[in-house]
């Protein structure tokens, strides 16, 4: 059975845990329609690899069985200590890439387009990563690390990546020079302009401080959340291929394959005019997207992801004995059926302005 049916319990409590927290120090961290947008991003995200993300695996194992160069003993603590320590790097340039290269920011994006940051942003992970993904993990295949090894140290990477996505929790000491944390996590979400870039480890800090990407949060320059194009919806199918169809706008409106391919390739910022079109960012003409909400639209938002997140793990239970056809069928109408809610709960107008809500103490 799929381990993330047993962690999505442990990630709507401790949900609750910081929302409760939060509270008692009178701080707000969370906006409704944000959150739930986000866990329904990862509810797609998680339907959408059971179609396509079994092409990773498929694809390390076919590599690591025809040119593995050695034999890993995996009841050895080495095995999988060397295993993770490897993986953390590999997924270090996935993630510096995916900000880096533009058809791979389409992918990554959907993780930043939320203006907030709890761990509900944890969830909001792309439904198309796993078509680019598996490439960067080659070399552990070339080095023969079994596939049941690749997984196991996949989830551990992921999962420890749940918690740092708080700013309820301040610096840590020495311990940000090695591990990632809370607060060089939030530096990685911010809009401000030292946050550019930075900060792209997965457990371990120490890459970025290797490869001069590191950037230590600022107590006089808070990171704000989000994106500067910014997504403007509710709509998780939407979060997941908006900047796919900018992309594809631009190479349309190009004028010669020069710039088609650059638009495809090169950085994010990148325009025919300038290399590197990023403008300085100003926090306090940033305004925070939202739409009005009603009782009714509260309770529907919350029943309409609650039952998705029960969907997910009935699947999960029930998908072995489908046939191929109906599992795809299933993973389909669920995604369908998310976007369609999004949409609706987008359709109203956002109000002209939304002040910039005052985050919480980090001192």
């Amino acid at each position: 059975m799929n381990p993330i049916a047993f962690a999505i319990p442990i990630f709507f409590l401790l949900i609750a845990f910081e929302l409760w927290v939060a509270h008692s120090r009178g701080v707000s961290v969370y906006r409704l329609k944000d959150s739930l947008t986000s866990i329904n991003v990862g509810l797609m995200s998680e339907f959408s690899k059971a179609i396509g993300g079994v092409v990773s695996v498929i694809m390390y194992a076919l590599i690591a069985d025809r040119f593995g160069a050695f034999v890993w003993d995996v009841r050895h603590p080495m095995t999988w200590v060397s295993a993770l320590l490897l993986y953390d790097f590999c997924y270090y340039w996935v993630h510096r890439t995916g900000h880096e290269i533009n058809i791979l920011w389409a992918s990554h994006v959907v993780h930043h387009s939320s203006e907030e940051f709890n761990l509900s942003t944890a969830l909001r992970q792309s439904s198309t990563g796993f078509l680019f993904r598996w490439i960067f993990y080659i070399p552990l295949a070339l080095l023969g690390y079994p596939v049941q090894v690749f997984v196991v140290v996949g989830l551990i990477d992921f999962l420890y990546q749940y918690w740092v996505h708080t700013q309820l929790v301040g610096k840590l000491g020495w311990l940000e020079y090695v591990v990632v944390t809370p607060s060089n996590h939030r530096v990685h979400h911010g809009q401000n302009d030292y946050c550019i870039d930075k900060n792209y480890g997965g457990i371990f800090s120490f890459w970025d401080r290797m490869f001069g990407t590191y950037a230590d949060e600022r107590d006089d320059d808070k990171p704000v959340y989000g994106i500067r194009k910014p997504l403007g919806s509710w709509n998780p199918l939407w979060a997941n291929v908006h900047h796919y169809v900018q992309i594809g706008r631009q190479v349309k409106a190009a004028r010669n394959w020069r710039h088609r391919l650059m638009h495809v390739f090169a950085k994010p910022s990148w325009t025919p005019e300038k290399e590197d079109a990023t403008e300085a960012f100003r926090a306090e003409t940033f305004s925070r997207f939202d739409t009005p909400e009603t009782g009714r639209l509260r309770a529907l938002a919350f029943f309409v992801t609650a039952t998705g997140a029960l969907l997910l793990i009935a699947f999960f239970l029930v998908q072995k004995g489908l046939p191929q056809p109906a599992r795809v069928a299933f993973c389909v109408a669920a995604v369908l059926a998310l976007a369609a809610f999004g949409a609706w709960m987008t359709r109203r107008p956002a109000p002209a302005s939304q002040p910039l809500a005052q985050g919480p103490s980090h001192a």
